[in-house]
């Protein structure tokens, strides 16, 4: 029989509870989705998605015809059993030709140490025996378990196991097995254990000459052998488990105090192992809870007002029909507003009736809740469902659903390594992939056995090249033992120089993942920067963290995004922070391979404000072309800091001259492009966060003061003297700087006029001053007369060959001087 024990595992449980979300709606209201695929013969993936006006459910669910000769399920578990590995890893570690896992779910819950937490028996033999939960909000208080029966059924229900041990004409029941001893409780321990690691606050039995090894139980054993030692209340516990034999270890002070005045040194005594008969020899039992559904009715072997019931959350789940030939594995996801809120206890019985389920009982859930399905011909499952947690919690033991053909011939197959579009006189190299045989499962193709051809006059074909000469549709078209496979094209005109991969401008298809690091990803604001379009994407990194090791955020594209043909480049404009890190992405080729690309070298991301950068794309990559990520990373600890970036316009370029525009408001064939890009590459002027430039807009004394004291590499450590400069000033160390060297005063006593519009006349001064510059010519503009506070500046300037005047001889010395000209006077005299 089984006896309820208060153990760790109430509290793995109720701790799972906190993270659940409330329930307020009717569940599984409207379907909205339902798609359906079969896996395998008798294997049928199924995803739905429900939505009420508040609330969203999806479902993935495997539905399973044990008829089907090929079908079966069986438990799936990590070697040792308590190494805790993913559902996807524990699938591919049972996947095999004649063995194919074709789906599976997680199932057991388990232990701080990794042990399932209840029973677990695979083809009869006791792989962990377990326990029950005592709490109210444990799902385990009640001995329920799944499983398939030695006749070939699968069953949901309670059951009832007996384990005891008869010594002097008395029997005793046995509690445990391998597990810990606590009050009140007889635990057998068997000769997988070294010694029992018990107290001396017990009775131990030392039994050897066991009638078969304990290395392995099974339910239906009767073990005897003989007392060969007895340790005691008081003495020392701990006792060795002895190779040819086991020890029963007594908690209970009454129970040892009756063996104690019977019990003899060299009595024999037998263990015995029982369950109740609808489980005996059955080909697996897995234990979880609490049961759901009982006689096709809701029926929760738990308190139905328990928080583990009531609130919405991840779930997993298995049941079973009327017949015991079809099983329905189900995981509904949680936690995920916008995507899945979850379900309750109550309404996930529901719908399992709603199903055809006679018997169901609840799997683990909350994080763990995963299932991996495979589609016709892939190797091994992947995963199917989203997990709340982001990835796949590794966990005990899964339920996995088998398919045990033997191989076949082959049924059908993919073309892949051509682009559903291609512009004209691109070449790209066919393949074949994902073939499978009548049972679905992977089959081999001998590719030099594969006929070529091309339909719809779209292009040739030399081998497996295919090289597109004709713009419109056709189809590419492989045959292989009589089995066909198409696969339609586009042929497109050539692409233009540049090409626009993402605007940036919504970044819904983009999510932030980590490397020892934490991120976030949203589109910047109004009043943040972006070039092009509505906005750009704004990345928030984090490198402080405590963990060790190169640090990176990335920009993920939940869909990696298909570009035209094979680019030279991938371009993007970025915001730098100046942290000095290293920026890269990388892109997936027509074969499935990631490419990591370089759009920094490492530690150059070390401008702010808005930069053009490139990174080259191999010219070999087999198409199409997606793009996968960007993201920013750092190896150095000691540079491991945080920051913001934004970027904006990705783009793919495909000549091998395309320029860039360094400004969206400034044209390469605007008279001053040349100088502007000229003091752009030096970094001596930069544009506005939005990307323009404004060359006809006037420029500040301000804005002037900022360029000089950046092109001359000067500073100060003295206060600015002026009454309008406050310390807050963006210009206030470059203000500083220039007024300390005598470069640019102010206009008047006390006062700078940052603000104010910066001369002609002001524009000659402040070069002459600052570069020393000497020579006179004779001016020949007739508003410069000899008594201009500016003339020997102009005159210098002009002796300079840095500035002509305007067609009807002026030189108009109090006008406005454009951010152009001033770009124009300072790369002259730099070049100079």
């Amino acid at each position: 029989m089984n006896k309820k024990i208060v153990t760790a595992a109430v509290a793995v449980v109720a701790a799972q509870a906190t993270f659940f979300v409330a329930d307020s709606e009717a569940a599984f209201d409207e379907k909205v989705t339902d798609k359906k695929t079969t896996v395998s013969p008798g294997v049928e993936y199924i995803q739905e998605q429900y939505q009420s006006a508040e609330t969203k459910e999806v479902v993935n669910f495997l539905n399973i015809d044990l008829n089907n000769r090929y079908t079966s399920l069986e438990v799936g578990m990590p070697d040792p059993i308590n190494s805790l590995k993913t559902t996807s890893a524990i699938s591919k570690i049972h996947n095999y030709e004649g063995h194919r896992v074709v789906g599976a779910t997680n199932a057991s819950y388990f232990l701080g140490n990794g042990l399932p937490a209840n029973l677990l028996v695979n083809n009869n033999v006791i792989v962990n025996y377990g326990i029950l939960g005592e709490n109210a909000n444990s799902p385990t208080q009640q001995p329920v378990a799944f499983g398939v029966t030695a006749s070939g059924q699968a069953i949901a229900d309670y059951y009832t196991t007996d384990l005891s041990f008869t010594v002097a004409g008395q029997q005793f029941t046995i509690d445990r097995i391998n597990t810990e001893r606590v009050t009140g409780t007889t635990v057998l321990y068997t000769a997988d254990k070294a010694s029992t690691s018990t107290n001396n606050w017990g009775l131990e039995i030392v039994v050897t000459g066991a009638s078969k090894s304990t290395k392995s139980l099974s339910f239906g054993d009767s073990i005897s052998g003989t007392v060969a030692s007895v340790t005691e209340y008081g003495q020392s516990g701990n006792s060795a488990v002895p190779t040819d034999g086991f020890v029963i270890s007594i908690q209970d002070k009454a129970t040892a105090e009756q063996l104690k005045a019977s019990l003899e040194v060299g009595a024999p005594i037998q263990v015995d192992l029982n369950i109740d008969d609808k489980w005996k020899n059955a080909k697996f039992i897995l234990a979880a809870g609490p049961l759901l559904v009982k006689d096709g009715k809701v029926n929760i072997s738990m308190p139905t007002d328990s928080s583990f019931v009531k609130t919405r959350s991840d779930r997993t789940a298995v049941a079973v029909d009327a017949t015991g030939t079809k099983v329905f594995l189900v995981t509904v996801d949680g936690r995920q507003s916008g995507y899945s809120n979850g379900t309750s206890l109550t309404d996930l019985a529901s719908y399992l009736i709603s199903k055809g389920a006679k018997y169901a009982i609840n799997l683990d859930g909350g994080g763990s809740t995963t299932m991996v399905a495979r589609t016709p011909g892939q190797e091994a499952p992947s995963l199917v469902n989203r997990p709340s947690e982001g990835s796949e919690r590794r966990v005990s033991a899964t339920l996995q659903v088998i398919n045990n053909a033997p191989a076949g011939t082959v049924k059908a197959f993919s073309i892949t390594g051509i682009p559903s579009s291609m512009p004209i006189e691109t070449t790209a190299t066919a393949d074949v992939s994902l073939a499978y045989d009548e049972f679905l499962n992977p089959a081999v193709i001998q590719k030099d056995q594969v006929k070529w051809s091309v339909e719809g006059g779209i292009g040739t074909l030399n081998g497996t090249s295919f090289t597109a000469t004709k713009v419109g549709a056709g189809k590419i078209v492989a045959t292989y033992n009589g089995v066909r496979s198409e696969f339609p094209i586009k042929v497109t005109k050539a692409p233009e120089a540049v090409e626009v991969v993402d605007s940036f401008d919504v970044t819904s298809n983009w999510a932030v993942t980590t490397a020892k690091a934490t991120a976030t990803i949203v589109n910047a604001s109004k009043a943040e920067p972006f070039r092009e379009g509505q906005s750009s994407l704004k990345l928030n990194y984090d490198f402080t963290t405590a963990e060790s090791g190169t640090k990176a955020a990335y920009a993920v594209a939940q869909s990696p995004i298909t570009m035209e043909g094979l680019p030279k480049q991938i371009g993007v404009w970025v915001y730098g922070d100046a942290a000095k890190h290293w920026l890269r992405g990388s892109i997936i080729d027509g074969n499935g391979q990631k490419h990591t690309l370089d759009f920094t070298q490492q530690g150059k991301l070390d401008w702010s404000g808005w930069k053009y950068v490139t990174a080259e794309v191999p010219q070999t990559l087999a198409l199409p072309i997606k793009f996968d990520r960007i993201y920013v990373t750092e190896p150095d600890a000691a540079n491991q800091n945080k920051g913001v970036l934004y970027f904006d316009q990705l783009q793919a370029v495909y000549k091998d001259d395309y320029k860039e525009p360094l400004y969206t408001d400034l044209k390469l064939s605007h008279w001053a492009s040349s100088t502007i890009e000229y003091l752009n590459t030096k970094e001596l002027v930069k544009g506005y966060p939005n990307g323009t430039f404004k060359p006809e807009s006037t420029i500040s004394r301000a804005e002037a003061a900022t360029i000089i004291a950046r092109a001359l590499g000067i500073s100060s450590t003295n206060k600015v003297e002026f009454d309008d400069v406050k310390a807050s000033h963006f210009a206030y160390g470059a203000i500083a700087a220039v007024s300390e060297k005598g470069i640019i005063t102010g206009r008047e006593a006390s006062k700078f006029s940052p603000d104010g519009k910066l001369t002609r006349a002001e524009m000659a001064t402040i070069l002459k001053r600052a570069y020393n510059l000497s020579g006179t010519a004779k001016l020949p503009f007739k508003d410069v007369p000899s008594s201009h506070w500016a003339y020997d500046a102009i005159a210098t300037v002009y002796s300079n060959q840095l500035t002509g005047g305007y067609p009807d001889n002026t030189f108009k010395p109090n006008n406005s001087i454009t951010r152009a000209e001033f770009a124009t006077f300072l790369s002259k005299i730099l070049q100079k």
